[in-house]
C-alpha cells in the first residue's frame, strides 16, 4: 500500500504534462521522460502483482509520454534462406516523434552483442526477416527507455492472449524490433531471453534457444562454462554491475536462480536429465534432483542424494522420495509422521502400494485421506472413484467422479463413469447428460457410445439410438478387430424398429399434430438407413431379415417385405440339418406362412405356382430327413400342407 501511494503521488506530480508543451519550455522534455518512466515502472508493478489488467493502460500512457509511435502490421518478406516466394510476416514499426541522438560506444555495443547466440550454419532460417519493401528493413534509432516500453508491450501481448502461434508471432515481432539495437546490456539480454523462450517451442530454433538461455544464465558468474569458455568471455567482455543495474527497474528479468531453474526444466523436457539434475543440484532444488536422477536410471545416485538430505534435515518430501526408490511403505508412513498427517503425496503413494497388492479397501482409505488433506487433486479423486466402483461403493464413487468433473470439466472418462454409476442405479435420465458431456470430449470411445445407445433405449430416444448405432457400425468397419467392438445387439434393433413403428402409427392416428407426424416420418427414414447399413455390414442373420420384413410390411412396402422374407428363408435354409432342428424348422415354417399371406394378397398365378414348388420342396426335404416315419414333425407338415391347399385354391 505504501509503494502504491508513492507511485500514485509520482504519477500525479509528473504525468500531467500536455504533449507539445516542451516546445515552449524545453526543460519539460525531461519531465515527460520522467513521467514515462513512472508510468512504465507502475505498469510493471501491476503486471507483477496481476492487478488492474496487468498494466495495460499504463504501458499505453507511457508510450504517449515517450513520444513513440508504434504500429503492429504485416508486410511481405522471407524468413528462410531458400524461400522463393515472399509471404506475410508480422512487423512492428516503431518511430520516435523526434530523432533520438545516442552516444555510440562501438566497443561497448560489440560486447553487448556477444550475448547473442547465432544460428548454426546448417539452419535454414535467416537471422532476421528480409522484407520486400526496403523501408520495412530500415529501423529508426530508439532510446533505451523506448526500447523498454516495447518490451513491456510484448508482455502485454502475452497477458491478453492465449499461448498459441499467433501470440508467439506478435511477441516475436516486438522482440525483433528491440534486438535491432544493442545499447544496454540488460535490455538486450531481456530481449534475447524472451525470444529464446518463444523459440524453444519450435523445432528449427529449439537448440539455439536452449544455448541462448544457457549463455544468459552463465553470464552472471565468472566461471568457465560451455558458453563462456575463456577468461576474456567470462570477465573482460562482461558488463560491470553498474551497467547491469542502470535500467533494472524498467524491465522484467528473472534472478539467476530462476533462470537456472527454467534452463534445467527445459533440459529435463528434452530428455537431457543428467545435466538438468546438475543444475537443480546447484540451486538446491532437491526434489527435482532426485526426479532427474531417477529418470536417468541412476537410482543409486538418487538414493544417495535423498539419504544425504535426510541427514541434514528430515522432510516429508525426502522420506516420500526414499519410499519411491526403495518401494518400502514404512518410509511413506515416516513422511506422514514428520508432516503430522498433512502430506497428501504419502497417502497417495500408500494408496497405490496397497492397490497394487490387491488390498482395495485399505487403498481406498488412503486415497480418502489424501483428498481430505488436498481436495484439489482430480487424479486422486479419479483413482478413488475407480476403486470404489470395484468395491461397489456407488455413493463414494459418485462423489469422487463428481469432484473430478467439477475440477476438470474436460475429463471425458470421469463423465462416462458418472453415467455408468447412474445406469447401475437404474437412473437413465441422469446418465444421459453425463454421456453427452463425455462424448463432447471424446467421440471416438466406442464404449461410451454403447452406453449412450442403451440409455437412449431406456428413455425411448430412438433417433439418438439410431445415431449411436450408425457410429458404432462405422467403428467396427474401420477399427482393428483386436479392439473387440461387439455387434449391435438383436434386442436393440428390434426395440428401435418396434418403438419407431409404434410412434409412427400413433402419429398417423393423430394427423392434427403435424410436427409429430413429420418427425415420425424422419425417424422412419433413419430406421430404413440403419437397416440397410446393418444388412450390408453384418453376415446374413435371419433375425435381421425378419426385423427388416416387419418394418417394410408395417410401412406398406409389401414387395420389399417379401424380399426380406425370402432372404430370411435362405438364411434359415442354410443352417445345417434345419429339417431336424427344433428351433430352425418352426421359424422356417413361420416365414413360409408370412410369405403366403403376402403372395395371396397380390400375386400372379405364375408367382403362386413357383412359390408352391418352393413349399413342396420344403415338405420333401423334411420327409427325406427322417428314416423313422413316427418321428416326423406332424405339426409343421400339416401347416405346410394347409399352405399348399391355400395356394391351390388361389390359383384355381
Amino acid at each position: 500500500q505504501e509503494v502504491k501511494c508513492m507511485l500514485e503521488s509520482c504519477k500525479a506530480r509528473f504525468c500531467h504534462i500536455n504533449n507539445g508543451s516542451e516546445e515552449k519550455d524545453p526543460s519539460l522534455k525531461e519531465s515527460r521522460q520522467l513521467a514515462s518512466k513512472v508510468l512504465l515502472e507502475y505498469g510493471l508493478a501491476e503486471h507483477h502483482f496481476d492487478y488492474n489488467k496487468k498494466g495495460k493502460t499504463l504501458f499505453k500512457e507511457a508510450l504517449v509520454y515517450a513520444d513513440l509511435d508504434v504500429q503492429v502490421t504485416g508486410a511481405e518478406g522471407k524468413r528462410t534462406k531458400y524461400q522463393q516466394k515472399s509471404t506475410a510476416q508480422m512487423l512492428v514499426r516503431a518511430k520516435p516523434a523526434s530523432e533520438v541522438v545516442l552516444e555510440k560506444d562501438i566497443d561497448r555495443a560489440e560486447k553487448i552483442s556477444k550475448q547473442l547466440i547465432d544460428h548454426q550454419d546448417e539452419t535454414i532460417l535467416l537471422d532476421k526477416v528480409k522484407y520486400v519493401e526496403e523501408d520495412d528493413n530500415i529501423h529508426h534509432e530508439l532510446s533505451i527507455l523506448q526500447q523498454t516500453i516495447l518490451l513491456a508491450l510484448c508482455l502485454d501481448v502475452k497477458n491478453d492472449n492465449p499461448m498459441d502461434g499467433l501470440t508467439a508471432e506478435e511477441m516475436g515481432a516486438f522482440l525483433e524490433r528491440v534486438l535491432q539495437q544493442h545499447d544496454d546490456w540488460m535490455v538486450y539480454a531481456t530481449g534475447l531471453l524472451e525470444r529464446a523462450w518463444l523459440e524453444s517451442e519450435r523445432n528449427h530454433t529449439r537448440e539455439r534457444a536452449i544455448l541462448q538461455i544457457q549463455a544468459l544464465a552463465d553470464q552472471h558468474t565468472n566461471r568457465l562454462t560451455l558458453t563462456q569458455s575463456t577468461f576474456q568471455a567470462a570477465v573482460e567482455d562482461s558488463a560491470p554491475p553498474q551497467d547491469r543495474l542502470r535500467y533494472i527497474h524498467y524491465i522484467v528479468y528473472p534472478p539467476r536462480w530462476a533462470a537456472l531453474r527454467d534452463l534445467a526444466t527445459r533440459y529435463a523436457k528434452m530428455g537431457i536429465v543428467t545435466s538438468a539434475a546438475e543444475i537443480f543440484e546447484e540451486i538446491e532444488l532437491w526434489d527435482e534432483v532426485v526426479e532427474c536422477y531417477r529418470r536417468a536410471g541412476k537410482e543409486n545416485k538418487a538414493e544417495q542424494v535423498v539419504r544425504t538430505r535426510l541427514q541434514v534435515a528430515e522432510t516429508p518430501r525426502m522420506w516420500a522420495a526414499l519410499g519411491d526408490i526403495t518401494k518400502d511403505p514404512s518410509h511413506y508412513e515416516r513422511a506422514l509422521e514428520v508432516s503430522n498427517g498433512k502430506f497428501s503425496t504419502a497417502y497417495v503413494a500408500l494408496g497405490k502400494h496397497y492397490s497394487d497388492k490387491g488390498d482395495l479397501v485399505k487403498a481406498a482409505d488412503y486415497f480418502k485421506k489424501a483428498v481430505s488433506v488436498k481436495p484439489l487433486s482430480p487424479f486422486v479423486w479419479f483413482r478413488l472413484g475407480t476403486l470404489s466402483m470395484r468395491l461397489k461403493d456407488w455413493s463414494t464413487a459418485m462423489h469422487a467422479f463428481s469432484e473430478v468433473v467439477q475440477q476438470e470439466p474436460e475429463e471425458g472418462d470421469a463423465w462416462a463413469n458418472v453415467a455408468a454409476i447412474h445406469m447401475q442405479n437404474r437412473n437413465p435420465a441422469e446418465a444421459y447428460p453425463a454421456l453427452n458431456e463425455s462424448l463432447k470430449i471424446n467421440r471416438n470411445n466406442w464404449r461410451v457410445w454403447f452406453s449412450k445407445l442403451y440409455t437412449c433405449m431406456d428413455l425411448k430416444k430412438y433417433d439418438e439410438a439410431i445415431q449411436a448405432c450408425q457410429i458404432l457400425i462405422d467403428f467396427k468397419l474401420k477399427r482393428n478387430e483386436a479392439e473387440g467392438i461387439p455387434c449391435i445387439d438383436e434386442k436393440v434393433v428390434r426395440g428401435i424398429v418396434g418403438g419407431t413403428i409404434a410412434k409412427y402409427k400413433k402419429a398417423i392416428d393423430d394427423k392434427d399434430n403435424i410436427p409429430e407426424f413429420d418427425a415420425s416420418k424422419r425417424s422412419i427414414s433413419r430406421v430404413r438407413d440403419l437397416l440397410s447399413k446393418l444388412t450390408s455390414s453384418m453376415k446374413s442373420e435371419a433375425w435381421l431379415f425378419e426385423v427388416s420384413a416387419f418394418f417394410h410390411e408395417s410401412v406398406g412396402c409389401d414387395d420389399l417385405a417379401l424380399d426380406d422374407l425370402m432372404k430370411e428363408y435362405r438364411a434359415l435354409h442354410s443352417i445345417r440339418s434345419w429339417e431336424t432342428d427344433n428351433v430352425a424348422l418352426p421359424k422356417l415354417c413361420g416365414v413360409i406362412s408370412q410369405m403366403t399371406d403376402l403372395h395371396t394378397k397380390d400375386s400372379t398365378p405364375d408367382k403362386l405356382r413357383k412359390f408352391k414348388f418352393l413349399v413342396n420342396g420344403v415338405i420333401k426335404r423334411i420327409k427325406a430327413a427322417y428314416f423313422d416315419i413316427t418321428k416326423l414333425p406332424t405339426r409343421e407338415l400339416d401347416q405346410l400342407e394347409k399352405i399348399i391347399n391355400q395356394l391351390d385354391d388361389k390359383v384355381n
